[in-house]
């Protein structure tokens, strides 16, 4: 009895962990056929999945995603994966996977949020950083370490939502965001 126990606690463990990472939106890769949910821009045109405009620099992969921040949106517009498994997938925020990366290609300078989202709702403020490159690929770095894990009756995080242009606008502005990765506190993929 104490063989079965002790192997249900190790698979249940292991499946609290499910997280779906990186993002690449890459076929047979994460995100490409996730539900992305546009949120407060104007007529909240859909997440296009589109081959990458400008592979140079730090990003020649294939494929990005491509979000259409429109004049009329609401400066905080975004997108959101859905909750559960099928997209990002339940997960806990801790010193390995708490610093998260970002590549963007921007037209303007401004700041691109993230915030993370537990299955019942819960989150904190999403946290932004600014972008100091236009018309070309640069990566981000966003530091969750200090943030704490949503209370037990409020699951695990699931979701992750993204603000790619997190300002008021004269223009629309056409944003692209690829290789969204999780790592270790202070940045350093395991290995690296």
């Amino acid at each position: 009895m104490k063989k079965i126990t002790f192997l249900f606690l190790i698979m249940a463990a292991t499946l609290s962990f499910a997280q779906n990472a990186p993002i690449d939106f890459e076929t047979g890769g994460h995100g490409a056929a996730w539900t992305w949910t546009v949120f407060e821009n104007a007529t909240n045109p859909p997440l296009e999945i589109i081959a990458n405009p400008d592979a140079s620099g730090i990003n020649t992969s294939a494929t990005v995603a491509k979000f259409t921040a429109l004049q009329a949106g609401q400066p905080w517009a975004g997108v959101e994966s859905a909750h559960g498994s099928t997209d990002l997938g339940p997960f806990v925020l801790d010193a390995s996977n708490s610093t998260i990366k970002i590549m963007v290609w921007k037209p303007v300078i401004s700041d691109v949020g993230i915030k993370l989202v537990a299955a019942g709702g819960w989150s904190q403020p999403e946290i932004k950083v600014a972008n100091t490159l236009v018309n070309q690929w640069e990566e981000l770095t966003f530091d969750f370490s200090a943030y704490v894990n949503p209370p037990g009756s409020e699951g695990q995080l699931d979701q992750i939502v993204i603000f790619p242009d997190f300002q008021g606008r004269t223009q629309d502005n056409i944003i692209y965001f690829d290789n969204i990765s999780f790592h270790p506190a202070g940045g350093t993929p395991p290995g690296g």
